[in-house]
């Protein structure tokens, strides 16, 4: 396929079938990740693709009860809907969960002068250090949906709830520097989405001449 059609007909999909997906389409969908550049080539991605399903029913039951038992003290009336659009991955025949090894600038002695000389802590650290993990790993995720896509495949890029880290963590068997980042669901579509409208070119494009 094209990869200005590939581009322009990727959509999120939230409803799959349950056909399972073939390693060799794993892997190409992987190796197509591992493409994507990244800050110091550091590759600082790691996929887990989860095909057991009572693992993902596992997640599944992990994010709800979670996030139930979270909101519960905060009184929030979307909550129930929040929990939802974080569920959508528990039909996907495949869910990657996605990994990223942060990046610790503070590593750099320079920076540690240039730190306390202006006080920064904690997320200003990250905006000084151009939050180099994250963009590297979300160029991968764009590569796998693409690649997704392509190999006839739907998906949709998932962020993990805040309240949910720590128990699928566990589960997951992931321990630092390593964390979990997002999950990607992939699998046949059984739904067609529409494209959601997006800003034209004018609103987000700025000449300097």
């Amino acid at each position: 396929m094209d990869l200005q059609v590939v581009i322009r007909e990727r959509r999120s999909i939230r409803r799959f079938k349950s056909d399972p997906v073939p390693r060799k389409d794993i892997e190409k969908m992987i190796h197509a990740a591992s493409l994507a550049p990244s800050g110091g080539n550091l590759q600082p991605w790691r996929f887990i693709a989860i095909t057991n399903k009572g693992y993902r029913d596992e997640m599944r039951r992990i994010i709800h009860d979670e996030g139930v038992a979270f909101f519960n003290h905060t009184d929030n009336k979307s909550a129930a809907r929040r929990i939802a659009s974080s569920l959508v991955f528990s039909t996907a025949p495949l869910v990657f969960a996605v990994l990223v090894m942060p990046f610790s600038l503070e590593r750099d002695p320079n920076f540690r002068i240039f730190q306390e000389e202006r006080a920064l802590r904690d997320r200003a650290i990250d905006r000084y250090g151009g939050f180099v993990s994250v963009q590297s790993v979300g160029a991968a995720v764009q590569n796998l949906l693409l690649t997704a896509l392509d190999c006839g495949y739907g998906s949709c890029w998932v962020r993990i709830p805040y309240y949910a880290h720590d128990e699928l963590e566990r589960l997951l068997n992931i321990h630092e520097p390593w964390e979990i980042l997002a999950l990607v669901p992939v699998g046949i579509p059984d739904h067609n989405p529409d494209s959601p409208p997006r800003k034209s070119v004018q609103q987000i494009l700025t000449y300097i001449e």
